[in-house]
């Protein structure tokens, strides 16, 4: 039987198996490796500019200002700045523990390549930029990453190239317009081939293009409130209406009317001295106004978005077609439908 001292000199000689064993990971051949951040020479906090590329050619640049991260190139669009300096410190989280390559052979199946790359990321701090590539993963949540000024890979932990993405609206705020759907009162669609104009009857909607005899089919009614009362934009555009937007001479023009949530400041009277404390009252009735948003659509851009302006907001944007299919596809016939005959003999009979 082992006594306490053979105990002892076995957890020793683990001990020391072990300090082994990190010893040999962080050294290459016989020469100790110093564990340091990828990105030691920068504080993200000093980024201004942000430059993000992928291998299919998209690329977006984030400059930082006085409020937070914007969008330059749409007249300093606001972004996420939260979510921005997040992914920063992320990438400033990046040490040099895991080397995975220090052959630039090896940079191709890595994905981090100088023209063969999942991510490219731009780090600008005044007029001194670093370039690091974002390659596959080693395992969940990990990244592949390059200095473009080293011929040394690494693997990083607690990011992937995915959530570097190169669409402009997971970095902002997508929503465009968004109003409680119940809140709509009134849709208006102009086209050039007509006017279509639905109201709010109580729980239902009625349709004011009916000739006589025509009953409302209001199957379609889903569809074109949820697209007039929140729309989640592609990319804004910028401030200024330019030519080849298209909305002087725009397909669509949709008018909506709803009610407005008026906010009431409360003001509490409190009690004089010696006084008791009021009574709970019970909450005030709701009160609303009735205000009106103009949505114009305008050209057919690249990879078939469709500009957008709405009356309510400073900037024009980027929407998915889908969004403008919504209205151009209203047509009369597929509003309306005609009384059942039989039904229509049997109100007849019953009125004789």
């Amino acid at each position: 039987m082992l006594n306490r001292t053979n105990l002892l000199l076995a957890a020793l000689l683990l001990v020391q198996a072990l300090l082994l064993a990190v010893s040999v990971v962080t050294t290459t051949g016989t020469a100790a490796r110093t564990v340091a951040p990828i990105l030691a020479d920068i504080a993200a906090a000093d980024i201004d500019r942000l430059i993000i590329a992928d291998n299919l050619e998209n690329e977006m640049t984030f400059a930082r200002d006085a409020a937070g991260w914007v969008l330059p190139d749409a007249d300093d669009f606001p972004l996420d700045s939260a979510k921005i300096n997040e992914t920063l410190d992320k990438l400033a989280s990046m040490d040099t523990r895991r080397l995975v390559a220090s052959n630039p052979a090896n940079f191709a199946r890595l994905e981090v390549k100088d023209d063969d790359f999942r991510r490219r990321i731009t780090l600008q701090v005044g007029e001194e930029s670093t370039v690091l590539y974002l390659g596959g993963s080693g395992g969940a949540n990990t990244v592949y990453i390059r200095r473009a000024d080293e011929d040394v890979a690494y693997l990083g932990t607690g990011l992937s190239s995915w959530e570097l993405s190169t669409q402009v609206s997971t970095w902002l705020d997508a929503d465009y317009v968004s109003i409680p759907s119940d809140d709509v009162l009134e849709i208006t669609v102009q086209r050039e081939d007509g006017q279509f104009t639905f109201r709010r009857d109580g729980e239902n909607w009625a349709y004011a293009g009916l000739s006589e005899g025509e009953i409302f089919e209001d199957t379609r009614m889903p569809l074109i409130l949820r697209n007039a009362a929140t729309i989640r934009m592609q990319a804004p555009l910028g401030l200024e209406a330019l030519d080849e937007y298209g909305l002087d001479d725009a397909p669509v023009v949709v008018d909506v009317r709803y009610r407005q949530l008026v906010e009431v400041a409360e003001e509490a009277d409190e009690p004089a001295e010696g006084e008791p404390a009021p009574e709970d009252e019970a909450p005030a009735e709701p009160e609303y106004k009735e205000a009106t948003y103009t949505l114009t659509f305008g050209a057919n851009m690249d990879d078939g978005d469709i500009v957008l302006k709405s009356s309510d907001a400073d900037y024009y944007v980027m929407v998915r077609d889908t969004v403008l299919n919504a209205f151009t596809n209203i047509v009369h016939d597929e509003l309306v439908k005609l009384p059942d005959p039989e039904t229509e003999s049997e109100t007849q009979a019953g009125s004789e």
